[in-house]
């Protein structure tokens, strides 16, 4: 029977398996101590940053940025209808101007903070007092700011008041010098004299005075302000930052406000007061221009000898149309005439009505026509009743004849008349028309005047206008940028550092960074590290584990012992019974990876443990490279296994070895003389005769090889074994040792191979440490016993 199908699923490799999170737990809880250190540490390094850092208090204020354009100079003045000048007050925009260095460093300034006091708050920091804390006052009488550009400036020195008249000032490089309180002190920075205040309770006393470097102190104020836009359908910007000194943060705080209405208040004035001055610098100019022109239009109307231009102009176009329209009433009356004088040529003896719808313009001719017309309505009715050829026909004819020429002759002597009145009427109007074509050119030169002098005088007018808002604009301009919603206010508690947050980062970085450690060991590490490794990349059974041994004698079960280590070996010898074949003479091969793996140890004790059990057992040292088994004993090496191999006088009586801390049943067979070619003697067929006298007389022969992973000596052993036993040492063992033994089994190799585990914490082998507790426990009760005689 096989040792798989007696272990069952303990011993074969689940194709999917489930997370074991109870596994993951205890794999990551082996490690309890570096999260404890991790978490000591981090933590003791925040209590260390709390006792250094210095807590700093929220300041706030908030203000409503004004919007009422009636006070803004450029809502109401010229830049009103300019759009390159048009501005819209954004929000944004006067946040950016409150968080400015420049408007900062105006309200610094103004409070002057160029000296800071300090007293000792701790082993680790200063504490900064201010306003009545203070018991000294330095007055600066000269200050030079450009001295602070020399990174070896000294800036900060102890005051260590002596008593109410003296102290000693002590600098950073620890130099010293005793003044009077009132004296005036020389630096490179400046010169100050030092007041005592107040009397102090204890002497001597120490402050700590620095001197504030005038660009970078509001630079960190500046740094650390900040802005932020309540809504944005409102104008309501609240400022805030942190400062040690609550009182000082809600003073500057404060001051920028100020100075920010008074710089905007400034700023519109200076607007207004410039754009006046432009407008009168225009209004000079347009002035000068204006009595120009006006001199240029007087010239102008004495050279042309005119007053009222247009008047004349009038005039001169009534006549000249009077004249057109007489002209075209003459050539109506010449085409008359000659339509009529036309009609009338054409007619011979066939007479035809003249027309009495033309404009005749002589009454005897109009007469002429209107009696040829009836004559000529006579003939027609006679005709109608009489022959052709009658009298009174041609009479009529001949009337009609006489009636034509009279019309001609009135026609002629009409047409003569009208052409001569004709030309005198054209050669007038001809006359009026050259006189008034100068009048256009005239009013155009003076119409291109009279446009000059009103656009200027538009010019003039617009920028008194202008002149009388922007004065009205600068009287206005009384109105602060901003209204204060709440003044600044200080918190009652700090707010940095925040102790909660920093504790609870503390906490988790090291926690996860002892997690993140474990984690990268555990990606890193490729040695086998538990029973899971190994079972879950093949499917060799597990014989057993064994647990570490810590004493030096290599002998770890003896009867009536009940340590871990002895009640492993005697599960392992117990598990053997399954996994071996149906023998009674059995030979159990034991090797590894590489040296160092324990094989020799569990060998040895493998080979007690059978011992105990009755059975005679041999163990061969068939490490013929490094043999170490009675090294492991203390014993010397004399003739053994090779030494047999080579020399045909010896018997296997002559290599048995005998050992005191050994039982009875248990023989030893050393390596005996190094050989130099161990490979070649393996092959030897006097190895296969040496087992089989061995098994004659024994019943389990158990051998100590070389390790496989490194010689090809167990495989030549193989063929005599029953069961190869592949030890693996935990945290020693690559995991690439489990790949080498399964291409073992699949190549057979190795006959029947199994696995033992060794070095083992206790902690790992669940249940192995059983009997030893009940001894615990029983040496405990002894000891009760005996204590409770004696009282």
């Amino acid at each position: 029977m096989k040792m798989s199908d007696m272990l069952m699923d303990d011993f074969q490799p689940k194709e999917v398996e489930n997370t074991d999170y109870k596994y993951l737990i205890m794999k990551y809880l082996k490690f309890w101590y570096l999260y404890v250190i991790g978490l000591v540490g981090c933590l003791g390094l925040a209590f260390l940053y709390l006792q250094y850092a210095t807590p700093e208090y929220p300041i706030e204020a908030t203000i409503l940025i004004n919007s009422n354009k009636s006070s803004d100079f450029s809502q109401n003045a010229v830049y009103s209808e300019l759009e390159t000048y048009q501005s819209i007050k954004l929000v944004e925009n006067e946040s950016e101007v409150l968080q400015s260095f420049s408007l900062m460093r105006q309200a610094v300034r103004e409070l002057d903070l160029n000296v800071s006091y300090f007293v000792e708050d701790n082993l680790f920091r200063n504490k900064e007092i201010f306003g009545p804390q203070v018991p000294i006052q330095v007055n600066l009488d000269r200050y030079d700011s450009a001295a602070f550009f020399d990174e070896d400036l000294l800036t900060v020195f102890k005051v260590h008041v002596q008593g109410p008249e003296t102290f000693q000032l002590e600098d950073e490089e620890e130099n010293s010098s005793n003044h009077r309180f009132g004296e005036e002190l020389a630096f490179p920075f400046g010169e100050f004299t030092i007041d005592l205040l107040q009397e102090l309770k204890e002497y001597p006393s120490t402050i700590i005075i620095q001197f504030n470097n005038p660009y970078a102190l509001p630079g960190r104020y500046s740094n650390k302000l900040e802005v932020m836009i309540v809504n944005k359908l409102a104008s309501v910007l609240r400022l805030g930052f942190t400062d040690p000194v609550p009182q000082k943060g809600m003073l500057v705080l404060n001051k920028l406000i100020e100075a920010y209405n008074r710089e905007a208040m400034l700023n519109k004035n200076q607007t207004a007061k410039n754009t006046i001055d432009f407008i009168n610098k225009q209004l000079d100019s347009v002035t000068n221009d204006l009595r120009e022109i006006e001199a240029m239009v007087e010239e102008y109307k004495s050279e042309n000898k005119i007053t009222e231009l247009s008047s004349d102009a009038l005039q001169y176009a009534e006549r000249f149309n009077q004249g057109k329209e007489q002209l075209a009433e003459y050539s109506i009356q010449l085409d008359v005439l000659n339509s009529i004088e036309e009609s009338l040529q054409g007619q011979e003896d066939d007479f035809q009505v003249i027309s009495g719808s033309l404009n005749i313009p002589d009454p005897t001719l109009s007469a002429s026509i209107d009696k040829f017309n009836e004559l000529l309505r006579d003939r027609e009715r006679m005709v109608r009743t009489t022959q052709p050829g009658n009298p009174l026909i041609l009479e009529k004819d001949q009337q009609l004849s006489s009636a034509r020429q009279n019309i001609l002759g009135n026609i002629q002597s009409i047409k003569s008349s009208v052409e001569i009145a004709r030309n005198n009427l054209l050669a007038r109007t001809t006359e009026v028309e050259i006189q008034s074509g100068k009048v256009p050119e005239i009013e155009r030169k003076l119409l291109e005047i009279n446009r000059q002098q009103a656009i200027k005088q538009d010019h003039y007018q617009y920028l008194v206008k202008k002149r009388e808002e922007a004065s009205m604009s600068l009287a206005a301009t009384t109105v602060s940028n901003s209204r204060i919603i709440d003044p600044a206010m200080a918190g009652s508690k700090p707010s940095k550092p925040n102790k909660l947050l920093i504790l609870g980062f503390a906490f988790f970085a090291g926690l996860g960074g002892s997690l993140g450690f474990v984690f990268v060991f555990y990606q890193l590490n490729t040695k086998i590290k538990v029973k899971r490794d190994v079972t879950s990349r093949t499917n060799i059974s597990i014989l057993g584990e064994v647990s570490h041994h810590d004493e030096k004698v290599p002998i770890a079960i003896s009867k009536g012992v009940r340590t871990p280590v002895a009640e492993q070996f005697r599960l392992i010898r117990t598990n053997l019974q399954f996994a071996l074949p149906n023998k009674d003479k059995k030979v159990i091969l034991v090797t590894s990876t590489t040296s160092g793996e324990g094989k020799t140890f569990f060998s040895l004790n493998l080979g007690v443990s059978m011992s105990l059990a009755d059975k005679k057992v041999v163990i061969l040292e068939f490490d013929l490279r490094k043999p170490l088994l009675l090294e492991y004993l203390g014993m010397e090496e004399k003739r053994g296994i090779s030494d047999y191999l080579q020399n045909d006088s010896l018997t296997i009586a002559d290599l048995i070895v005998k050992n005191d801390r050994l039982p009875d049943g248990l023989d030893l067979i050393g390596c005996g003389t190094l050989p130099d070619d161990p490979s070649e003697l393996m092959l030897l067929p006097k190895v296969g005769y040496f087992i089989d006298k061995l098994q004659e007389i024994y019943d389990v022969i158990i051998i100590d090889s070389a390790p496989v992973g490194q010689v090809a000596d167990a495989f030549s052993l193989s063929r005599f074994s029953d069961i190869t036993t592949y030890i693996m040492r935990y945290n020693f063992s690559e995991s690439q040792a489990i790949t080498f033994i399964n291409e073992q089994k699949r190549e057979k190799k190795l006959k029947n191979p199994v696995i033992v585990l060794n070095d083992a914490k206790t902690k790992m082998s669940y249940g192995y440490d059983y009997y030893q507790k009940a001894d615990i426990k029983k040496k405990k009760r002894e000891v009760y016993k005996k204590m409770v005689k004696k009282v």
